[in-house]
């Protein structure tokens, strides 16, 4: 009996593909606008002054260039958008809904000079019906005035993020008949699928869509739900005729039915079904409109006993979150970048994806349908919230949004929101009842979230993710709240060690024991062009990164209540606030801001696949410097992350033999030649070979600078560090400090420089140090020395010697830090004379006063080394200390 259905509803579908083309039509108008950075006195009255227009294309942010600069801040202000546009004669009898997917963060649209309305909200999508502003078969003009300025009343109010500006996401123009799905509920498709109970055998369908009548006569119309399976057949289809009045809108029509065998949706296998959803003319048979959907079938809960349970598999959930910018283009970004990302957290063998801060472009959320990612989508309310009404109507109408907006998406199974909401309370502990009634305007807010969430979509999950001060959430409600509790955590990096993730995990389950947990984020700053083999905290080598995630992943997996967990993040991202290694930047990414791959992310991708994988890590450190031995070689430390149990590594075809792996990682005492070394690492599956190749260019400084074995060409030390950095457009490999012996280098006397903070010491300034890129080369130092010698052979050289003052009265303090931030420290003059050789080349410097603080300064320096002499640079105090920061020497002849 159902064959024959099945093949009458392949012909019917086939047939009908022909017969029917939708009469809905979708267009973006990313192209040609005009645009300018300020408001304009009069408004839309003066839209055609003769202002310095640029002509530019969707997308776009006006931030690009401010929030990398040296100068504090961005702009956030006004900018205004007009369009030239002609709409067809044909289209009169036509609906027209303009659509954005994305601006930052109040919009004002006009047509032809009038408003047609505005928004509030920076990263959920809407729409307006234009049609009674157009004029058809004419040109017609859009106005968009935009602003990104701060405003009290609309989250987020602050966060490590930048808030670029602009129409960042793309725009379309929407034409349906009068006859059609709602375009404007919620800027939704107007049409939402619930899928209540879901089991191997059969799952129930119940759809709800929202119509719209908006000619002057009412409608007779069949409304048509088709089940298309992942190999594009019909499997069901479903009708209901209906009259709709003259003039109406968001008129629901509910319909459901059964689906026998449902192919699930899951990571391994996400059979991606669609519901097409079709308006048919009553009499005529005529189709009016039509819209497809997303369907996945698949059931899921996460308990403290089994952890996260998809179509009854216990599944750990790892993944990473997700900033939406990248490098010299900010959040204005294609779909491709999008596309990529997503592509990038699979091929990594994440399985879930944290939307965070807030709802992204429409493409994530498909491809995490088609790639079978997991995901949690929240709200912009970080760190803190404004007490009035207005502030939170604004959330309660996002959280609205961005449930509507992917209600349909399988992938989706949490919605979220108030990332770290405790972290900055307006409020010091003198001021208890202020303190009181805002924690108590918290959760007033939260369970009015929590309950519109709930009642609009009663079949996810919700969270909201906390930072690490347990007592403060626990003890205001907050943590009774969500069905899932997130914690960000980030013991072992902003204070503290790694076991005290820990012990906060297993603290926290004792008294929440029948609370789920997601480790919303844990992450730790990775600048790839620093490396250390003595890695300390906050020192932003690849190294103590690496520590610190195979810490971690380790407690998470240990830990059934922990349901599932997020790296923060899977890219470097733009905070404009940060100085650190790399200004502007957080570097806590697993992919840089061009999207080239960390050692974490490697060493996850060994950790999570199911194919054989095996990587070299550190391949992106590929010029690198050492101290020869006394076999002219230099060992160093090389990790191979892999999911086979052993691998064997080969240097210039010379087998270092075979490692057994643990926790993914085979480590290799790797001795290096001068010059090129091939890395080969080899590893044997049921198929055959598996392999990883890595060049290394390996500049060795010999133990003596007069061996004639390994001639001196150069050298460059930073000063007070423990860390190598790479400089790769220039080609240069900075090394760390060490103390002199005769015959070799180093420095004499004095100290390496630390700043103090909460939780100890600082390995480096975090600074942003101005008008350079190499601010690592600056943000260390070593002060009261006495001097720095090289016993070179005799000839000429270049000296360069590298300054810049970090002591200051500034203090920067960022929440995010969590304490980390510099205390306040004393700031003297400091005046000194430097002589090489015995010449004097710079007499009383004063940094602070001739250049001002973290300013870099470079003195280069052409000197003769004669009579075995080598090049000895000395420093003489004349107020407060010496200093150094850097120093660089190559031969000239």
């Amino acid at each position: 009996m159902k064959r024959p259905f099945y093949l009458l509803c392949c012909l019917v579908f086939l047939f009908s593909v022909h017969l029917y083309s939708s009469p809905r039509i979708t267009f973006s108008i990313n192209e040609h606008w005009k645009f300018i950075r300020q408001d304009i006195p009069g408004g839309i009255q003066n839209i055609n002054e003769n202002y310095n227009w640029e002509i530019i294309d969707l997308p776009h942010t006006w931030n690009i260039d401010d929030v990398m600069d040296d100068e504090p801040g961005y702009y956030q202000g006004f900018g205004w958008y007009k369009k030239q546009i002609n709409i067809p004669e044909s289209y009169k009898n036509k609906q027209i809904t303009i659509f954005f997917e994305g601006i930052n963060q109040e919009a004002e649209l006009f047509v032809n000079g009038d408003k047609v309305g505005s928004h509030v909200g920076g990263y959920t999508r809407f729409s307006f019906d234009i049609t009674k502003f157009l004029q058809f078969g004419a040109t017609n003009q859009l106005v968009v005035r935009v602003t990104n300025r701060y405003n009290p009343d609309i989250p987020p109010l602050s966060a490590d993020f930048t808030f670029f500006g602009g129409i960042y996401r793309d725009v379309y123009l929407i034409a349906t008949e009068k006859q059609h799905f709602s375009t404007t509920h919620y800027a939704s498709s107007g049409v939402y699928i619930n899928t209540p109970l879901v089991s191997e055998k059969q799952a129930t369908v119940e759809i709800k869509s929202f119509l719209s009548n908006q000619s002057d006569a009412a409608s007779n119309i069949r409304i048509e739900h088709s089940v298309i399976n992942p190999d594009k057949q019909v499997i069901e289809q479903v009708s209901k005729k209906i009259k709709l009045k003259k003039q109406v809108e968001n008129i629901p029509v509910e319909l459901s039915f059964n689906i026998n065998s449902p192919e699930l949706w899951s990571p391994e296998s996400p059979a991606l079904y669609t519901v097409r959803t079709r308006i048919y003319e009553g009499k005529t048979g005529a189709l009016l409109d039509e819209v497809i959907q997303p369907l996945g079938f698949r059931w899921f809960e996460f308990t403290t006993e089994k952890g996260f349970c998809l179509n009854g598999k216990p599944y750990k959930l790892i993944g990473t979150n997700r900033h939406q910018c990248f490098d010299k283009m900010g959040n204005a970004l294609p779909d491709e970048i999008h596309v990529r990302d997503v592509k990038l957290l699979k091929d990594m063998g994440g399985n879930f994806l944290r939307v965070s801060h807030y709802p992204q472009d429409p493409v994530v959320m498909e491809m995490c349908d088609k790639l079978g990612i997991i995901t949690s989508v929240e709200i912009p309310i970080v760190n803190t919230i404004t007490e009035n009404s207005e502030f939170a109507h604004n959330c309660l109408h996002m959280a609205k949004e961005m449930v509507m907006q992917d209600y349909n998406r399988p992938s989706v199974m949490i919605w979220a929101y108030m990332n770290e909401v405790l972290l900055r309370l307006p409020y010091t502990d003198t001021e208890e009842e202020k303190s009181n009634h805002y924690l108590k305007s918290i959760q007033t807010l939260a369970q009015q979230i929590e309950d519109q969430i709930r009642a609009d979509d009663p079949y996810r999950y919700t969270l909201i993710p906390f930072h690490g001060n347990f007592k403060l959430y626990h003890e205001s409600g907050l943590t009774q709240t969500p069905k899932i509790v997130g914690w960000n955590l980030y013991q072992g990096w902003y204070g503290g060690t790694f076991d005290g993730f820990d012990k906060f995990l297993d603290q926290a389950h004792a008294v929440l024991p029948t609370t789920p947990f997601i480790i919303t984020e844990y992450g730790a700053d990775v600048d790839p062009r620093l490396h250390s083999f003595e890695p300390q905290r906050f020192d932003y080598t690849q190294e103590w990164a690496n520590l610190y995630h195979e810490h971690y992943y380790k407690a998470i997996m240990e830990r059934d209540f922990v349901v599932g967990a997020a790296i923060w993040n899977l890219n470097d991202f733009h905070s404009e606030i940060r100085g650190n290694a790399v200004p502007h930047i957080n570097n806590k990414g697993i992919v840089s801001t061009k999207r080239e791959v960390k050692d974490t992310y490697l060493h996850y991708q060994a950790l999570l696949k199911n194919t054989p994988v095996i990587n070299i890590g550190g391949r992106n450190w590929n010029i690198r410097s050492g101290i020869a031995d006394e076999d002219y070689t230099t060992r160093q430390m090389v990790k191979v992350y892999t999911n086979l149990p052993e691998v064997e590594l080969f240097v210039n075809g010379k087998s270092l033999g075979v490692q057994q792996t643990e926790n993914a990682i085979a480590i290799f005492d790797v001795p290096f030649q001068n010059g090129e070394n091939v890395l080969k690492a080899v590893g044997h599956t049921d198929s055959g070979k598996i392999y990883d190749l890595l060049k290394i260019d390996f500049r060795m400084i010999a133990s003596s600078l007069r061996h004639t074995n390994i001639p001196f060409e150069s050298i460059n030390i930073m000063l007070g560090s423990k860390r190598y950095f790479e400089e790769k457009d220039k080609s240069v490999i900075w090394i760390p400090e060490q103390e002199y012996s005769p015959g070799s280098w180093g420095y004499i006397g004095g100290e390496s420089y630390s700043k103090k903070t909460r939780h100890g010491k600082l390995p480096a300034s975090d600074f942003n140090i101005l008008n350079t890129d190499i601010d690592p080369v600056f943000q260390t130092m070593r002060q009261g020395l006495e001097s720095f010698k090289l016993d070179v052979p005799d000839g000429e050289y270049t000296v360069n010697l590298y300054f810049s003052e970090l002591k200051t009265s500034e203090v920067q303090t960022i929440a995010y830090n969590l304490g980390n931030d510099a205390l306040t420290e004393d700031v003297n003059e400091r005046v000194f004379n430097v002589d090489i050789n015995g010449v004097r080349v710079i007499n009383r410097l004063n940094l602070s006063d001739e250049y001002g603080p973290l300013y870099p300064v470079v003195k280069k320096f052409i000197i003769r080394a004669n009579d075995n002499s080598g090049i000895s640079i000395d420093f003489t105090a004349e107020k407060d200390e010496t200093m150094l920061n850097a120093i660089r020497v190559y031969r000239n002849y």
